[in-house]
């Protein structure tokens, strides 16, 4: 396939997020494979330069990479920034530290450093006077890992996918109750049907 000529990251990072924006109007995930279709649907460019291209747009943090269920996708950080994070002395991000660990997706844990990329990519982060977000997120994160919803590898942290909710424990145990209450009863209906002693005298000796 003949390439054209070189064209800067910048006109790049605006083809892979014209690209992200359509795919997403298309409710579909922006995978890698999706992207680069997008994109060849204008522009005469091999999958692996596209893909070069959009390693290179994540790292000049135009785009935000993030990881679900093992899977890999893209989004606009420009369209998440509209949530706004308040961060004042005693705010609990022990969350906010959990989901940015399970979205970085990093093989080898996510360090304090990538995950402050990645919340002030996904936000608009308001900070109160004195507080400072990586020591917030520092402490955050021990916090979280305290409640098991990451793990600690060194100065890395990893998502815990063993971890449940204590919703997810609620309806673990109301589920089970109903269970237990329907096996009760089915054994009460058991004992009702037994064959009563006859009334009439018919079937005495």
């Amino acid at each position: 396939m003949c390439e054209p000529e070189e064209v800067p990251q910048s006109v790049w990072s605006r083809w892979i997020l014209d690209a992200i924006r359509k795919i997403r109007s298309q409710k579909q995930r922006p995978s890698v494979e999706r992207i680069c279709h997008a994109i060849r649907q204008h522009h005469d460019y091999h999958e692996d330069v596209v893909a070069e291209h959009l390693e290179a747009a994540v790292r000049d943090c135009a785009v935000l990479k993030v990881f679900n269920k093992g899977q890999s996708s893209y989004k606009d950080p420009g369209g998440l920034q509209s949530r706004t994070l308040r961060v004042e002395r005693g705010t609990d991000l022990s969350k906010v530290v959990a989901k940015a660990v399970r979205e970085l997706g990093e093989r080898d844990g996510s360090t304090i450093k990538s995950v402050e990329k990645y919340v002030r990519q996904s936000h608009t982060v308001l900070e109160g006077p004195d507080v400072d977000l990586k020591n917030a997120l520092r402490m955050a994160a021990k916090r979280a890992v305290a409640r098991n919803l990451i793990l600690q590898d060194g100065k890395s942290y990893k998502y815990n996918y063993n971890h449940q909710s204590p919703s997810s424990r609620k309806k673990q145990e109301a589920a089970r109750k109903v269970d237990e209450h329907g096996e009760a009863a089915a054994k009460v209906g058991r004992r009702d049907t037994c064959v009563a002693p006859p009334t009439d005298g018919s079937g005495g000796f």
